[in-house]
This record gives C-alpha cells, sequence and structure tokens, in this order.
C-alpha cells in the first residue's frame, strides 16, 4: 500500500492538504507510531509535502460498512463536499435530486461531527460572492463555529464566502510572515488569512470585504481570536479604499484570493506594494495554458516581478485547475 510517511507535528496540516486534494484512501485506517503518522492515498500525488516521503507499507483495512456516501448510496456521482463548522455542503447531481435528503441524513449519521446538511443551490456568483443553499438535514441554520489553526471563526454559509479547502493556504503563508510585516488581505471574507497570520506573527493586517454581510462576521472574528491590535478590517471595494494614500507603497505582502478574476484587479493594488513585496494570487487556470496565465499576471502586474513559487490547489473542473501564484515585486 502506497502511503506518505510524514512526522507526528506535521500530520494534521498534510491530513488536511491530501484531504483538500481528495486523494486519501477511504479503504485503509491512518496509521502511526512514536515518531511518524502514515497517510494511504488512492492515487499518485501531484506535489508530495516537504519533508515528507512515499512509501510502502502494509496497512490495516477499514471495517467493512458503509464509510463513505459511495457505499452507502450505491453511487460514487456524489465525492466531494465541504465540512464548515459542524455543517456540511454538498453539490447534488441533478440524477440524484429525489435522494437529496436521504442523501443529507446519510452524511449525518456517517460524520457524527455534523449537525447540518445543505446542498449548493447555486454557484458563488455576485460580487459579494455569495453562494445559495437549500436545508437537506439536521438543525436548520446556517450559521456554525470553523475552528482551524488554533482560530476559530464564526461563519453563515448563506451570507459570507468561506473555504475550507484553503486551510493549506493560509497556513502555508502564515509561516512565511515576519513579524512587522504590513499585510493586505484583500476579498478578505470573514479574514480567515490575517487572524491565522497575526495568531501566529506580530503583523499589522487590513481584511478587506465588499460584502457587508462578511465584512461583520469578519469584525466579529477579529474580537473572538482577540487580535484587534494587528488586524482591521475594512468594509468596501478594494479599488476604491487603496487609493487612499496610506496604502501607497506600504504592503510587505498581499493576498488575493478571488480565482474568479483576482488577476483583473492587479493593477489597481500593485501600487501598494513595496519593492520585495511577495503577492499571493489565485486564479483558475485552463488545463495546458499554465505558461500563457503567468505572463498576463506579469503583464498586469506593470511592475517588474517574478513568479518565485506556483501549485495546484485543487481541481475546479476536468478542464479547469485553481493555482496560486507566489510574486516577488523587484522594483
Amino acid at each position: 500500500m502506497r502511503v506518505v510517511k510524514v512526522l507526528k507535528r506535521d500530520a494534521e496540516e498534510v491530513r488536511r492538504r491530501l484531504a483538500a486534494e481528495n486523494i486519501i484512501s477511504k479503504d485503509y485506517l491512518i496509521e502511526s507510531d512514536e515518531k511518524y503518522v502514515y497517510i494511504p492515498v488512492a492515487s499518485d500525488m501531484h506535489e508530495l509535502p516537504a519533508d515528507n516521503e512515499m512509501i510502502e507499507r502494509e496497512m490495516k483495512k477499514r471495517r467493512r460498512g458503509p464509510h463513505s456516501l459511495r457505499d452507502a448510496l450505491g453511487d460514487d456521482s456524489v465525492r466531494a463536499y465541504d465540512v464548515i463548522g459542524d455543517i456540511a455542503v454538498i453539490e447534488i447531481p441533478d440524477g440524484l435530486r429525489d435522494r437529496e435528503n436521504e442523501i443529507g441524513e446519510t452524511l449525518l449519521k456517517l460524520h457524527k461531527n455534523l449537525k447540518c446538511v445543505f446542498a449548493k443551490d447555486s454557484g458563488v456568483h455576485g460580487e459579494y460572492r455569495i453562494r445559495g443553499v437549500r436545508w437537506l438535514a439536521g438543525e436548520k441554520r446556517t450559521e456554525t463555529l470553523h475552528r482551524e489553526h488554533g482560530a476559530r471563526f464564526v461563519v453563515d454559509v448563506s451570507k459570507a464566502y468561506f473555504s475550507p479547502r484553503l486551510s493549506y493556504e493560509r497556513l502555508r503563508i502564515a509561516r512565511q510572515v515576519r513579524d512587522g510585516e504590513n499585510i493586505l488581505a484583500l476579498f478578505g471574507g470573514v479574514a480567515p488569512f490575517p487572524i491565522v497570520i497575526a495568531r501566529k506573527k506580530n503583523v499589522h493586517a487590513y481584511s478587506i470585504e465588499i460584502n457587508p454581510e462578511g465584512h461583520k462576521y469578519a469584525l466579529k472574528n477579529i474580537e473572538l481570536n482577540k487580535v484587534g491590535g494587528r488586524v482591521t478590517a475594512l468594509c468596501g471595494d478594494v479599488r476604491e479604499i487603496l487609493k487612499e494614500k496610506r496604502f501607497h507603497q506600504w504592503a510587505d505582502r498581499i493576498i488575493m484570493p478571488l480565482p474568479k478574476d483576482a488577476i483583473s484587479f492587479l493593477p489597481y493594488v500593485v501600487h501598494t506594494a513595496k519593492k520585495g513585496c511577495i503577492i499571493h494570487v489565485y486564479a483558475f487556470c485552463e488545463k495546458g495554458k499554465l505558461g500563457a496565465l503567468e505572463q498576463e499576471i506579469l503583464r498586469l502586474l506593470g511592475r517588474p516581478a517574478e513568479i518565485i513559487y506556483s501549485r495546484r490547489v485543487r481541481t475546479y473542473s476536468p478542464e479547469v485547475d485553481q493555482f496560486v501564484f507566489d510574486i516577488k515585486v523587484l522594483e
């Protein structure tokens, strides 16, 4: 059995990342010894997490019985769903709409930590990045408390955008940050990026969100995590807010987690970057067009810069992947 061998201190971070890429084997148990955790994988990895290795190892099989939706329903067309706090949000294929309440009840039985299940009623849309949801099973509420990397976030899945799939990215960036940095978290939502960072480092960060509901939850979460002296939430359009003189060449780091069209905002943002600033920008990329996208990003920046790191964050559709690009402003 192919497994990822990871030090115990890094195991939860690696497990979250592998789960986000949907490659952990559901047929075998995760095992550990005094020093390492062994995570069985069902397919080859796009990129092996740093300081870990792939090995062959005999692993214990899970007890038979329904341990996944596929086993319980006899259908493998429902695979991925997001878990935010104690709420699951799942995409129901058209062919299974008549079984959606059964699917919701099944999820509650499979995962005792879940209290509510909702179906995606629409894609993320509009400038507020809201996703419509409809209730399937469990408690009829859309607000929950989500825990991640020692931080807590109050989230309403029907009112503000939040992606648990960016958990690894939030920690990856936080580990790069140095004390004293000025950070712009654009399209900040409920402020997960700057809060995770500010709990670990002494920084000055602004979280800017245009959705008033997202801004309201950002304020709650800043207070909840006691980072009010390090994170400030602003409500409005980043293109207007960043015109203020105080932001001119202010930022040491800029985070832009808006994959649909974040790169189109680069011309309105780049003036806030100091020389040496790192910009983390997220974007969708069609298969085979990564090079062209990188060239377009550098063109839109309009300042000497280089892409120092990139990786596929997740598969969005059969033809499209989501990538992150770390860009260093050179002058």
